[in-house]
């Protein structure tokens, strides 16, 4: 969407981009309100709370946030469109580094400030310049279009970072149970292993790919949208059937390999029917 080449116009971001995923939104709203709002009351034999429904249904299920946050970014693009332009790179680079020293360092202050009281007092200091135009999921988008467009000549330092935050992100959630503070997705570490993986993804060469794995690759790519919104339903229903052990390793990889199967199974079974399959891509 930020591919200066490529026409995008307002008309095109509204009239199709955005009432896309606000349908998308829409739809997936009231599945999860009808399964989890209506369905699995009427089965515990509890009295539906129409207030609750509704706030669901208007708030969607707490996976949907991203598809709230897709329709943000659309409407800022045609604005970004005006300056994220190569020629333009060292605005993009002025962008990533104020939102790195800014939005990023707040949860990490946050963290901080669970040993170091006084920390806060610099939350509020970042807090009192308004620096909202600066914000993480606009980053993260200027970012994906700088290492496509521009590219970024010393991986190894990033891939350096990004093990360094995984690391980091682990032993500090392990040692302080602090999961808003180290695993959001404003938090700097989350940010480097984040840049790590895309950039590492993005430098794999097709040209030294089979056409085989192409494929796969091709076809995973498309029903990675379905197995985003589907997943949480089969996470419900396993949690029904498996309940959480004494071994949390075990417990988390066979929930995540029956997740998985399950979501790419009934994904790729719904893009093959006519109906389903629209409601399974953006």
């Amino acid at each position: 969407m930020l591919d200066e080449t490529r026409c995008v116009s307002i008309k095109s971001v509204l009239g199709h981009n955005i009432c896309n995923v606000l349908f998308l939104l829409i739809f997936w709203s009231g599945f999860y309100c009808l399964c989890f709002g209506i369905a699995v009351s009427k089965i515990k034999g509890e009295v539906l709370d129409f207030g609750n429904i509704l706030s669901l249904f208007i708030g969607g299920y707490y996976h949907l946030w991203y598809l709230f946050m897709m329709i943000g970014l659309y409407l800022i693009t045609p604005f970004l469109r005006e300056f994220v332009r190569k020629e333009n790179r060292l605005l993009a680079e002025l962008f990533i580094l104020v939102a790195l020293a800014t939005h990023f360092t707040i949860p990490i202050l946050k963290g901080i400030a669970n040993i170091w009281v006084d920390a806060n007092f610099i939350v509020e200091y970042i807090q009192k310049f308004y620096l909202d135009f600066f914000d993480g999921f606009i980053a993260y988008y200027i970012t994906g279009w700088y290492i496509v467009y521009i590219g970024i000549k010393r991986r190894y330092v990033l891939y350096i970072l990004g093990i360094l935050s995984i690391v980091t992100t682990f032993v500090y959630v392990q040692l302080t149970k602090d999961y808003s503070n180290g695993y959001s997705n404003y938090n700097a570490f989350v940010f480097f292993y984040s840049v790590a993986i895309f950039v590492m993804l993005n430098s794999v060469s097709f040209a030294k790919v089979s056409e085989k794995t192409k494929k796969y690759i091709i076809l995973f790519s498309k029903l990675t949208f379905g197995v985003y919104v589907i997943h949480p339903l089969y996470l419900t229903l396993i949690d029904m059937v498996f309940t959480y052990g004494s071994n949390p390793f075990v417990y988390i990889l066979v929930k995540f390999i029956i997740c998985s199967l399950l979501s790419f199974a009934s994904c790729y079974i719904g893009s093959k029917l006519p109906v389903l399959k629209k409601l399974l891509k953006t």
